[in-house]
């Protein structure tokens, strides 16, 4: 009896060191933040956040008939936390910010210290390193209200899913918060910031046109000392630049018609010179592609050589863009540091412009090979051909 008595309590005793579910919380209690975004204006930060209605975002057999709601709030402060502290006042529930998925700036917001702007957000513990990065020129509040098709959720959008569009059309690289700050933060290397806002002319549903998000440019960020914009046309070169290009068109226009190619996967290697005081680049572009469309009569090596002139042309464009605005969007700086370092602490480079120079670009090699040409097989079909079938 003793035993058991014993055995007895050495049981409760144990069940006071379990854990149990006093504390927990259920999912409709929390408000999910997934959006969030910083303004300045009139010396003070302003914070919009997005809270998604997680119903419309989980898997379901049949399309949802009513639009998926969101909800936009917003408050200000001298400092970012302030801003968020103001608004938790009228949140109805708990605001849980470990969910964030995309961060946005404003411009106004981009010409503060951006270094000030990512410390405050971690130390909030309110974005995540995998979280989207962008910069927008639209007003916040009305970018945050665009929805998705079929009366999704914003989260299916290329707000919240950018590489998906990416895959599509390969122009400007999207981008993390954790590949923005390896990037910011490492010497003499550019980082390349997407620019998203609207576009309403392309889709409507049967009764309005619709808003769509679209990459429409880039901001280049050389510490704090070069934010410029770029169009997507002026940063036509990086692509080339870029591993992850995917599947970029290019479209060549000349008398004998047109050419349409698919290009994809470019290898590229900058190679710098040292010529006294000045630094020198060569770079060497590998790319390979099809073809989509073709009117004009010229063979495969011909079609070849213009797509090289056309690519050149985009390099030098973009390394010209970003000369006249003391910005290095083809990231030669990050080379000419890394392999020739001694040279960059001897003269103390500082930005863009201490590096580069009209003559800077001194060859760009380019070798092209179509590897499919579809069923044109190089030479379109004349209507003589077609009407003697």
């Amino acid at each position: 009896m003793k035993r058991m008595i014993k055995k007895g309590l050495v049981l409760m005793i144990c069940l006071l060191f379990l854990s149990g579910c006093w504390d927990q919380k259920n999912i409709q209690d929390i408000h999910y933040v997934t959006t969030f975004g910083v303004d300045y204006k009139d010396g003070k930060y302003i914070v919009y956040v997005q809270l998604i209605d997680f119903a419309g975002v989980a898997k379901q057999e049949v399309k949802p008939t009513t639009p998926s709601r969101s909800y936009i709030g917003h408050n200000s402060g001298k400092t970012i936390t302030e801003a968020i502290n103001n608004l938790y006042k009228t949140a109805q529930q708990r605001l849980f910010l470990g969910h964030v998925h995309t961060f946005i700036l404003t411009e106004n917001a981009l010409k503060q210290d951006i270094n000030d702007i990512i410390d405050a957000a971690f130390r909030n513990n309110f974005i995540r390193y995998s979280s989207n990065f962008f910069v927008t020129k639209k007003p916040l509040d009305e970018l945050l209200k665009i929805t998705g098709f079929f009366n999704l959720s914003p989260m299916y959008s290329e707000l919240h899913f950018p590489d998906e569009v990416y895959r599509n059309r390969s122009f400007i690289r999207p981008i993390t918060i954790q590949e923005f700050i390896a990037e910011y933060r490492e010497a003499a290397v550019t980082a390349i910031v997407p620019s998203i806002t609207w576009n309403a002319k392309d889709w409507k549903d049967n009764k309005q046109k619709l808003k769509t998000f679209v990459i429409d440019g880039a901001y280049t960020l050389f510490y704090n000392k070069s934010k410029p914009w770029y169009s997507e046309e002026e940063l036509a070169g990086v692509r080339w630049m870029t591993k992850a290009t995917t599947r970029t068109p290019v479209d060549i226009q000349t008398k004998d018609g047109f050419s349409y190619f698919s290009m994809a996967h470019p290898k590229t290697k900058i190679k710098p010179i040292i010529e006294g005081n000045q630094a020198k680049f060569i770079i060497d572009c590998s790319v390979s592609g099809r073809i989509l469309g073709l009117t004009s009569h010229k063979s495969i090596k011909a079609l070849e050589q213009s797509l090289k002139a056309s690519i050149a042309q985009d390099i030098r464009k973009t390394f010209e863009a970003g000369l006249r605005n003391n910005a290095d969007p083809l990231n030669l700086g990050g080379t000419l540091y890394r392999k020739e370092l001694r040279f960059w602490q001897a003269h103390h480079f500082n930005e863009p412009n201490d590096y580069l120079h009209r003559d800077a670009l001194q060859a760009i090699h380019i070798d092209v090979k179509l590897t499919n040409t579809g069923i044109l097989k190089a030479q379109p079909f004349k209507d003589k051909e077609i009407l003697g079938k």
